[in-house]
């Protein structure tokens, strides 16, 4: 089955105040470091840019751009239009330090319709309510959710299109496959593959250079 990439570097930076996706980091901007891991794994290979700058930004040939959407679950979709692998992988690309390995490992999907990688949650969680403590919440079988997400193209393709009818917006393209029924399995994550959000997230990346 031929597989693909959509990575995600639409957005409009409006938690950090600028876009994110063109931070420098260790001299390429943030996105690059994404890019050049999985060039050569896919097939196809598919960035998904804010509309205004999808003429700016220089990419080898091989690699399709495309115009992002408001919000993620949009510039997915106007990715998955653009595919036509069999099997493509989801990647934010605010998480510049997925390794190579976890990219071929949550692309075998085996026995499911969809795969995320992911790391159990370690620390004890806490109910919160107007700065008090309500209760403990057993962390027992639950994991931080990561990318890169890999998914049968038809099938997430068939759960945007159900979810565009409903008005229903996921926080990752899992959760649009858990809503309609189908499998979604889990391979480890890795610790280092952190996500870059918030100001102190930058902090934390500087720190981690030296893994790219």
């Amino acid at each position: 089955m031929r597989k693909g990439v959509i990575l995600l570097a639409g957005g409009e930076g409006k938690r950090l105040g600028f876009k994110k996706q063109y931070l420098q980091l260790k001299g390429k901007p943030l996105y690059a470091h994404s890019l050049e891991k999985v060039i050569d794994l896919f097939e196809e290979v598919i960035l998904v840019l804010p509309e205004e700058d999808v003429e700016k930004v220089k990419v080898p040939g091989k690699v399709k751009k495309v115009c992002g959407g408001k919000e993620r679950q949009d510039s997915v979709f106007e990715g998955l239009l653009s595919a036509e692998a069999d099997i493509v992988v989801i990647h934010d690309c605010a998480r510049p330090f997925a390794s190579k390995e976890l990219f071929l490992k949550v692309s075998d999907l085996g026995q499911f319709e969809g795969k995320i990688c992911a790391i159990p949650v370690r620390d004890t969680l806490k109910q919160v309510s107007e700065g008090i403590v309500i209760k403990t919440v057993d962390r027992a079988g639950l994991w931080h959710s990561q990318t890169p997400q890999a998914f049968i193209r038809k099938v997430l393709l068939e759960c945007h299109f159900r979810s565009r009818a409903e008005g229903f917006y996921a926080t990752d393209d899992a959760m649009l496959l858990e809503r309609y029924g189908y499998k979604v399995g889990v391979v480890m994550g890795e610790i280092t593959n952190i996500k870059i959000t918030y100001p102190e997230d930058l902090e934390l990346a500087r720190l981690l250079e030296i893994l790219l």
